[in-house]
């Protein structure tokens, strides 16, 4: 293949499709299918052409609709496969002949993919890998690429203990990005101007990037920097990372990047890393023209401004790794501030996360996200997520819908330090998408209109939201004021929550200081649970959960509520179902209402 082009991306490039790597792809959304999204082939010259192969993503899940064409010039195309869509049975290539025999075939120089979206009900359109065949006397034959898909590690271990640690239990120790050993590029000496309204900067800042070498820094000095234009490959995103490449300004109050990306701009990040190492960015504030008006309505519609601040994901089987975000303040956004994917020894330290331009449901509003693979543990893959960091960073709501969110299968992680107040939902959510073995530790967590912190959510089938996986930590925190300190519900298993001091829910939201809900195996011990005398509050409650969409619903079971100080409170322990209960040698004292109360349902034993 000579090149390869297309009418747009989501930052899944379309050199991706001819990689040899069934794992990457190229993907774009046809919102108009008088105008679809396309992606084009150049075989460098007319050739005969007897069918092509092609790989869908999630090509075994759905079917993807397409046209194909052909032209000599790439000006005149016919249309040779009209309203056709692919079997839904393989991730591999299939064969897709041009209308002619493939024993024959026809003269093309450019064949060209006419996409229409899928049977997911979605107009993404993704395709993996592509190959143009020459004509075969057997017919439409197709290489078998999925043999060549990475296996996993045979050695590998899976994770027994929460936070930073190996398999064993011993600890993980990151490993910093390489450090600048080499030259300091200045963006002023490549044309950018810091000066506020002088037009685009994200030129230059892209020719300082693609002129340094590993071992370099980008240096932006003190001003305001325009981001009007887009990564030529990719318009989707504004800057794009490279690898052993650092991005510094001079502080978040004197450097400032400000990105023209809109709603109009699906998944559009102003900064975005696939699949880099030794990456920091440091000392900046990523920012959006959007001028109009802060929602904390989490029913309002999507605000302005781009998806994403900063994008750091993997690249097909390739995770990024040692990535740091440092320094960094990011607002006005309209999904997620710093968004982590399927990558690993990403750290964000030090950063504040405000001004989220939507808080309404869909993934708007949150400040930093972990995710891993959906209903896939990859814990003996390369592209695992996991060992990532989130510490000493600031979320001021109440423009944020979720502080700190992980999701689907990610463990492992640590988010320690960070300060939180006045967010629309729960403030650290594990989001129910089987995230296990994660530490959630010392962070202070104020005035969220819903959970301090939650595990497990709602949402039914339709969103894959269910249960948190098992073994999560929780423990050291202080929660102040949150309608919940802690929530564990949706049959979320085996949860340790310990340490952590509950305090001054003088008012509405303030209802629980711990609520456990169907959570199979949770210890709830060492707490601390005092001052909340808001009208109804209670210590401690452990509830039947009414589940969601017809699963998760239940009572609480095996769960040990030991050595916990609830004292002064409006309402102490409450019991109102489970079998299995353990209360041992905890405090409940001074709460002016009730202390102990115990359905006559609930199998409870007390020492």
């Amino acid at each position: 293949m000579h090149e390869v082009t297309a009418s747009s991306s989501d930052g899944n490039l379309p050199e991706n499709t001819i990689d040899g790597d069934l794992t990457t792809r190229w993907s774009a959304k046809t919102t108009d299918p008088a105008n679809p999204e396309w992606i084009r082939w150049d075989l460098g010259e007319v050739r005969t052409v007897g069918y092509v192969g092609i790989a869908w993503h999630q090509g075994d899940r759905r079917t993807s609709q397409f046209d194909l064409q052909v032209s000599d010039d790439g000006s005149t195309w016919t249309t040779v496969v009209d309203d056709a869509s692919s079997s839904g049975g393989t991730t591999d290539l299939e064969p897709v002949e041009l209308g002619v025999a493939p024993e024959s075939g026809l003269e093309a120089r450019y064949v060209r993919y006419l996409g229409y979206g899928n049977s997911s009900g979605n107009d993404w359109n993704s395709v993996n890998e592509v190959r143009v065949y020459p004509p075969d006397p057997d017919g439409a034959v197709v290489e078998e690429l999925a043999s060549t898909l990475p296996e996993p590690d045979p050695d590998a271990e899976p994770w027994t203990a929460p936070g930073l640690v190996e398999p064993g239990g011993e600890p993980h120790v990151l490993t910093p990005p390489a450090p600048v050993i080499g030259r300091t590029l200045d963006v002023l000496d490549y044309g950018a101007d810091p000066a506020d309204g002088t037009g685009d900067d994200a030129a230059a800042i892209r020719a300082a990037i693609s002129a340094a070498e590993p071992g370099d820094e980008v240096f932006l000095p003190p001003g305001i920097y325009d981001l009007d234009t887009t990564v030529p490959a990719d318009p989707t995103t504004n800057i794009a990372l490279r690898s052993g490449i650092h991005l510094r300004g001079a502080g978040t109050d004197d450097t400032i990047l400000r990105s023209a990306l809109t709603p109009e701009t699906s998944s559009g990040k102003v900064i975005r890393g696939m699949g880099v190492t030794d990456v920091i960015i440091s000392d900046l504030t990523v920012t959006s023209t959007f001028d109009g008006p802060f929602s904390d309505d989490p029913d309002a519609a999507a605000g302005g401004g781009p998806s994403y601040g900063i994008f750091v994901s993997n690249l097909g089987i390739r995770p990024s790794l040692r990535v740091v975000v440092d320094g960094v303040t990011v607002e006005r956004y309209q999904r997620m501030g710093v968004r982590i994917e399927k990558s690993r020894e990403v750290v964000v330290r030090g950063c504040t996360f405000r001004n989220a331009t939507s808080v309404g449901d869909g993934g708007a509003g949150y400040g930093v996200t972990i995710q891993g693979t959906p209903l896939e543990d990859r814990y003996a893959y390369p592209d695992d997520s996991r060992h990532n960091i989130v510490k000493n960073n600031t979320f001021e709501g109440p423009y944020l819908r979720h502080a700190i969110l992980l999701q689907y299968y990610t463990h492992n992680n640590l988010v320690v330090g960070n300060r939180i107040t006045g967010t629309v939902l729960d403030a650290i959510d594990l989001h129910g998408e089987d995230e296990y073995l994660n530490e959630v530790r010392a962070n202070t967590v104020v005035s969220s209109r819903a959970a301090g912190i939650a595990l497990g959510n709602t949402g039914g089938t339709a969103t894959q939201h269910d249960a948190s996986g098992p073994g999560n930590w929780i423990h050291g925190n202080v929660l102040q004021g949150n309608r919940e300190g802690v929530l564990v519900h949706i049959g979320s298993p085996d949860t340790l929550i310990e340490d952590n001091v509950i305090v001054r829910g003088h008012r509405s939201p303030a209802e629980v200081g711990i609520e456990v809900r169907n959570a199979p195996g949770t210890v709830v011990r060492s707490n601390t649970i005092t001052g909340n005398r808001a009208d109804g509050f209670w210590g401690v409650r452990l509830t039947e959960d009414p589940g969601d969409d017809g699963h998760a619903a239940g009572i609480p079971t095996d769960v040990l509520i030991e050595r916990n100080v609830v004292a002064a409170n409006t309402n102490g322990v409450r019991i109102d179902a489970g079998t299995g209960i353990v209360l041992d040698g905890n405090v409940v004292r001074g709460n002016t209402d009730e202390q102990l109360r115990i359905d006559d349902s609930a199998d409870v034993v007390v020492r």
